[in-house]
């Protein structure tokens, strides 16, 4: 547990911190706001070094950050920036109006007592040991949301420049490191705290299925806006996909077509519940069998095609050719190297005995 020097020293103070801890973030911006210097004393989570003695005897707990003044030593961050707040009174945290006061205390508790400590790292650790790395996300985007929504209503009446007014007060120092994780760590949405996402779809169209799957095995909220194949053409969803096809998915500003690249755009962004798995091979057999379907079976079977050949050949082969396309197809995706002794030996059989009649 190294030391750094950062000033001067006027005041002794020392700030035994680590870089990423949102507490610790918490006393940094005080000190900051107040012009205090102090002696930055790192102490690396992710190695343990917190639960080395030296730093339990300054807190038993094990928890940063932790202040040093003198013979005065003030662990847990409310503690430390109020203890700052009575003793260097310059550049003051809280405002003299009572009830913005109590505003302020209730924001700060909300992300100290209601969000931070349930998305802390000790927590996450348990969650990944105990019930699963893939929750770990979800649970801490819960969480975080739950908390948001608290103070969104705690604060709507009470905003100016910032979180109570015009100054950055308490209410601030608290919900800057938690929205920078928020964001920076766990993924939330900036502009609601929400998904902000709308998919273009039809209910029979496989292509949207595929996203609708994606998107419901993440758990990911969206908005359903239905389709119809017959009106593509529509201008408005022409300026979304110029192809015409389904699905679109629009997340914000950002507008991504085609399933393939949906799915991976939400693997990439939301990366709980992955449907890719970590091992290169069993990655490639994945992206093989998606590519058969999505580029050997279903653009042969699609609505374009079947009216084409309704029109140029005859109504009844349609069918004949579709259930060709499809037997060629999952044939395919039978001796993909790997595929076929991972899957239940009657599952391809049922399936193109059903298809080939």
């Amino acid at each position: 547990m190294a030391s750094v020097n950062v000033v001067e020293q006027d005041n002794k103070l020392k700030l035994y911190s680590y870089w990423r801890s949102s507490c610790s973030f918490r006393v940094r911006i005080a000190l900051n706001l107040k012009g205090l210097k102090y002696e930055y004393k790192p102490v690396n989570l992710l190695k343990g070094e917190n639960s080395h003695p030296e730093f339990l005897e300054l807190n038993p707990v094990g928890f940063v950050p932790v202040l040093v003044d003198g013979h005065a030593v003030i662990s847990d961050s409310f503690a430390i920036i109020m203890y700052l707040e009575d003793k260097y009174p310059n550049h003051p945290l809280l405002p003299s109006d009572i009830h913005k006061r109590a505003i302020n205390f209730q924001a700060a508790s909300i992300v100290s007592s209601s969000i931070q400590p349930l998305q802390n790292l000790s927590l996450l650790n348990y969650i990944e040991e105990k019930v699963s790395p893939d929750e770990k996300l979800p649970w801490a985007q819960r969480v975080i949301r739950k908390g948001f929504t608290a103070l969104e209503k705690l604060l709507k009446e009470h905003t100016g420049k910032y979180a109570t007014g015009d100054e950055v007060l308490l209410a601030d120092i608290f919900l800057a490191p938690q929205l920078y994780a928020a964001f920076k760590k766990f993924n939330i949405d900036k502009a609601t705290g929400e998904n902000n996402l709308k998919l273009y779809s039809h209910w029979m169209s496989s292509c949207s299925f595929r996203v609708r799957f994606a998107l419901n095995l993440k758990g990911l909220k969206y908005e359903y806006e239905a389709c119809n194949l017959q009106r593509i053409s529509d201008p408005e969803f022409q300026k979304l996909n110029p192809v015409g096809y389904v699905p679109v998915l629009v997340d914000g500003d950002v507008v991504i077509v085609d399933s393939f690249a949906i799915i991976m755009y939400l693997e990439d962004k939301y990366p709980h519940h992955p449907l890719l798995p970590h091992d290169i091979h069993k990655r490639a057999i994945n992206f093989q069998v998606a590519n058969i379907v999505s580029s050997a079976i279903q653009p042969f079977q699609n609505l374009t095609v079947a009216k084409y050949i309704e029109e140029k050949v005859g109504p009844d082969e349609k069918l004949p050719w579709t259930q060709s396309v499809m037997g060629k197809g999952f044939t395919g995706e039978v001796h993909v190297t790997g595929w076929k002794e991972h899957q239940h030996p009657g599952l391809v059989y049922h399936i193109t005995g059903h298809v080939n009649g």
